[in-house]
């Protein structure tokens, strides 16, 4: 079966915490915690683990946790190729509210590894990429890694004829678009802030102003680089710029929502597995959207 290599250079603990009720300036005690292995890339694996999808983790680990790290992986059947570093692994933690429905996320930033670790890291990706059938590149990998680690590795699956997938924004974003990518999958605030600076977009708000401007840029973007688009917007429907049009994917199922942490990576996920198959662009992110509905209903990562 065709296998996935997951790029994600900014690996966390995630710390859920569930709360019946939270209130502000208060003291809050928390019912049920679930501590798990994760970043998106991580998610994403698990998500393909899932799906019994091959995955491979690509990521840096370092510190004190690194085997907390590993055994927790290894719990949910993950597999890991890991740079050693100094950097310690940081904890991102989500606060469900029970009362609210709601999932706030308190982001730690990455550690800041060494510059000679970019090198090694790139070393170690040559290493695995003839090992695969397609790269999920995804997140904001730590600072320290240089600026054109991940446009290097989009020019090395280019040259390989390997399926990439980016999940990146900003600067970032333009640069491996130089390198000609498969998809690329930002969210929509994500491509206003990278293409629209002056314009303003909230997750779940409705955006449909911006319709015909992003239709124009995703046009844009595939003229000028061959990269098809995938834009999701929250609960929102997720648009899309397949090759030939612009289109709309609309959601087909609802469920309770409980967590909607990491639904974006297992749409990623749901949707790479599905290319793999050989459906279109549309089929694929129909199914990752139904995949994330999933997700969204249950506390952890993964379906």
């Amino acid at each position: 079966m065709k296998s996935v290599l997951a790029i994600c250079l900014s690996p966390t603990f995630q710390r859920i915490m569930v709360f019946k009720e939270f209130h502000e300036d208060q003291v809050n005690r928390s019912g049920e915690i679930l501590e798990l292995a994760s970043g998106k890339g991580i998610n994403v694996s698990r998500v393909l683990n899932n799906l019994g999808r091959p995955c491979t983790n690509l990521i840096q680990l370092g510190g004190e946790r690194v085997n907390q790290f590993l055994a927790l992986c290894e719990k949910d059947g993950l597999s890991v190729r890991y740079l050693p570093v100094k950097a310690d692994i940081r904890t991102c933690t989500t606060i469900i509210n029970s009362e609210k429905h709601t999932s706030t996320e308190l982001v730690e930033e990455s550690r800041t590894v060494e510059s000679s670790d970019s090198e090694r890291l790139f070393d170690l990706f040559l290493q695995e990429l003839p090992k695969h059938d397609a790269v999920v590149i995804t997140g904001t990998k730590a600072a320290g890694f240089a600026a054109d680690l991940y446009p290097r590795m989009v020019r090395e699956c280019r040259k390989n004829n390997i399926m990439t997938v980016l999940d990146i924004k900003g600067q970032e974003l333009k640069e491996c678009l130089k390198e000609h990518p498969s998809i690329i999958k930002p969210n929509l605030s994500e491509l206003c802030v990278t293409y629209l600076p002056n314009v303003r977009v909230f997750e779940n708000s409705d955006d449909s102003f911006v319709m015909d401007d992003v239709a124009a840029i995703l046009k844009e973007i595939y003229e000028t680089y061959g990269a098809c688009s995938v834009i999701t917007r929250g609960k929102n429907d997720t648009w899309i710029y397949d090759g030939q049009s612009f289109k709309t994917v609309c959601h087909k199922i609802k469920l309770p929502v409980v967590n909607t942490i990491g639904c974006g990576d297992t749409l990623t996920a749901a949707m790479t597995h599905r290319l793999l198959e050989g459906q279109s662009l549309a089929e694929s992110v129909q199914y990752g959207m139904e995949c994330a509905t999933i997700k969204a209903s249950r506390l952890g990562q993964g379906i």
